[in-house]
């Protein structure tokens, strides 16, 4: 459950960072991406020593390697509409549209992987994912944008990721897997923004460094969660992100926080200690 949790603290308070530096400080979009996801690949090769383990006697055989080429390929995707969303929207409605992944990841893992089914867990989850949504949507969301659509797809393309990446777990360990995923994701968006490093600020670099060390901490205790937990019971440890990251919009970035997103987050807290007191049972 740790890695779970440290998952769930990091990616929230590496959301805080992104917003502050991409709609605070002002640094450009086509900077900031290919620098962090350049910054991610190397944090992670440091690591590599440590944990890095690949099965050679499979990966290269064709559908191992169709895996890989579409989880880097979905991982562009959604990273590119996922960073266009912070730049634009308020941290609280950008996350609004990002809670309902944890739903939707749910779903996909009860019906890709049913070793990690557990009902109660499964219930739970489900329960949280919704009290999660309705705690904080509004009658002015249901007018979608165009950049609401986008944050829609990256959404559904996140949690596609996160079954490629349970499937491809079996053959990298979490840290070979992820430099490989940062590898080509950080090629992609340096030939494609081509970066003018020399107009970042030192204040700049190390805004996206902190980011970069959130990011890696989020996806790497997500990826061993993902192996030792399953991933309906580490996405429902995730559902605990949001609500960190709206206490922190509302003392942090000074957003305005409701009732009911409070009840939402007890409704979630009671789920993820019931779901955890389940599975140590």
């Amino acid at each position: 459950m740790l890695t779970a949790l440290i998952s769930a603290v990091a990616s929230a308070f590496g959301l805080v960072v992104d917003k502050v530096g991409l709609s605070r400080r002002h640094i450009p979009l086509g900077i900031y991406v290919p620098v962090l996801f350049v910054l991610l690949f190397a944090f992670t090769v440091i690591l590599l020593p440590f944990g890095g383990y690949v099965n050679w006697d499979v990966v290269f055989y064709p559908n191992i390697l169709f895996y890989v080429l579409l989880m880097v390929v979905i991982a562009i995707a959604w990273n590119v509409l996922f960073y266009q969303s912070i730049q634009k929207d308020s941290v609280h409605e950008h996350e609004l549209i990002v809670m309902t992944a944890p739903l939707l990841t749910i779903l996909l893992a009860a019906m890709f992987f049913p070793e990690d089914f557990d009902l109660r867990v499964f219930i739970l989850a489900l329960v949280a994912s919704v009290a999660l949504v309705l705690g904080k949507i509004e009658r002015k969301h249901f007018v979608l944008s165009k950049q609401t659509y986008n944050l829609f797809l990256g959404v559904i393309l996140m949690s596609l990721e996160s079954i490629i990446i349970r499937e491809l777990l079996h053959y990298y360990s979490p840290i070979a897997l992820y430099t490989v995923r940062t590898f080509f994701v950080a090629m992609f968006f340096w030939a494609y923004y081509r970066p003018h490093t020399q107009r970042v600020s030192t204040g700049s670099w190390w805004f996206i460094g902190l980011s970069a060390a959130l990011g890696v901490t989020t996806m790497l205790t997500r990826f061993y969660a993902f192996e030792s937990l399953g991933i309906i019971y580490t996405t429902l440890i995730s559902v605990m992100a949001p609500v960190i990251v709206f206490i922190a919009s509302w003392e942090i970035l000074h957003e305005r926080i409701k009732a009911r997103i409070i009840i939402s987050s007890a409704v979630i807290l009671v789920c993820v200690a019931l779901a955890t007191m389940y599975a140590a049972s």
